[in-house]
C-alpha cells in the first residue's frame, strides 16, 4: 500500500505544484474542477441515463398534477403517493453510479486534505509532538531509547512528558527556519522518522504516521506507514489548522470544495450530457 500511496502522492504533488506559492483558493478551484471532470463521466457510464430521465419526468408530471388539481383531495393524494414511489425509484437509479464515484472522489478529498487541512509551521512557531507506544516496556531508559532527535532547523524545547503509564510521550518543538525536516524517535532497536514542514507554501502535510493496515494507509497516505513490529502505534506532529478565503470569507476548505464542485457540476452537466 505504501508504494501505491507514493505514486498517488507524486501525482497530486505535481498537480498542486503550480499553486504552491499563490492564493490557496486557486488550487482548490482546480481540484474541484478536476473532481467534476472525473465524476461526471463515471456517473454517466455507470448509470441508466434513460431511466433517470423518465423517472424525473414522472416526478415532475405528478408535481404538476398536484398544482393543477389542488382542490381535488383524491387526485392530490394519489399524485403525492406516486411522487414518493418515483422518488424511491430515482434513488435506486442513483445508488449504482454513486458507488462507482465514491472511491475516486474519496482519494481526491483525502489528497486535498493533505494540503488544506493543516498549514506548515512558521519560523518561531511551536508545535506539540506525540508518540503513542504499543507497549511502554519498549522504553528502557535514556541510553538511546525513547529519545526524540531533532535536526538543525527544529529545536526541542521541553523534556519528554510521559502519561498513561508511559505509553504516550509528549514534547514541544520550535521551528527555527523554513524547510522540510525529519524528526526522529529512537527506540532501542530502531529509529522512526516523521516529516516536519516549516514555511509558507502550499504543500503536502501529514500530521500523523501510523502502523500499517489498509484503513490507516488509505486515510493517512501522506507518509509511509509504520511496520507492525515498530512498537509505535503512531507518531504525530500537531500542526495548526489551515483556512481558505473566498471574497474575504474564510472557511473550512471542505465547505468550499463541495460548493465549488457543485457549481462546476451544474455548469458541466449539459456539455457532458449527463442527467442526474
Amino acid at each position: 500500500m505504501n508504494s501505491i500511496n507514493h505514486i498517488i502522492n507524486s501525482i497530486f504533488d505535481l498537480f498542486f505544484s503550480p499553486f504552491s506559492s499563490i492564493d490557496p483558493i486557486y488550487g482548490l478551484c482546480a481540484v474541484s474542477f478536476l473532481t467534476t471532470v472525473i465524476m461526471l463521466p463515471i456517473f454517466k457510464y455507470t448509470s441508466d441515463q434513460e431511466a433517470i430521465r423518465k423517472t424525473k419526468g414522472r416526478i415532475m408530471g405528478h408535481l404538476l398534477e398536484v398544482r393543477l388539481f389542488k382542490d381535488d383531495i383524491r387526485t392530490v393524494l394519489s399524485a403525492q403517493k406516486n411522487m414518493l414511489k418515483y422518488n424511491m425509484i430515482y434513488l435506486k437509479h442513483m445508488l449504482k453510479p454513486l458507488i462507482f464515484v465514491m472511491l475516486p472522489v474519496a482519494v481526491i478529498i483525502i489528497q486535498t486534505g493533505l494540503r488544506y487541512e493543516y498549514r506548515p509551521l512558521a519560523p518561531g512557531e511551536t508545535a506539540i509532538v506525540k508518540v503513542k507506544l504499543d507497549n511502554a516496556d519498549k522504553l528502557t531508559g535514556n541510553g538511546g531509547s525513547g529519545v526524540l532527535i531533532s535536526p538543525e532547523g527544529l529545536k526541542i524545547e521541553t523534556p519528554p512528558l510521559r502519561v498513561n503509564g508511559g505509553e504516550e510521550i509528549y514534547w514541544r518543538i520550535r521551528a527555527e527556519k523554513n524547510g522540510e525536516y525529519d524528526l526522529k524517535f529512537r527506540l532501542p532497536d530502531k529509529e522512526i522518522k516523521k516529516r516536519v514542514v516549516v514555511g509558507e507554501k502550499l504543500t503536502r502535510i501529514s500530521p500523523k504516521v501510523l502502523e500499517g493496515g489498509l484503513i490507516n494507509s488509505f486515510l493517512y497516505p501522506g507518509e509511509p506507514s509504520l511496520t507492525g513490529a515498530s512498537g509505535v502505534e503512531y507518531f504525530e506532529v500537531i500542526y495548526p489548522h489551515g483556512s481558505v478565503a473566498l471574497f474575504g470569507w474564510k472557511t473550512h476548505w471542505l465547505v468550499l470544495f463541495f460548493i465549488l464542485s457543485l457549481v462546476f457540476g451544474f455548469l458541466l452537466l449539459k456539455p457532458f450530457r449527463v442527467s442526474v
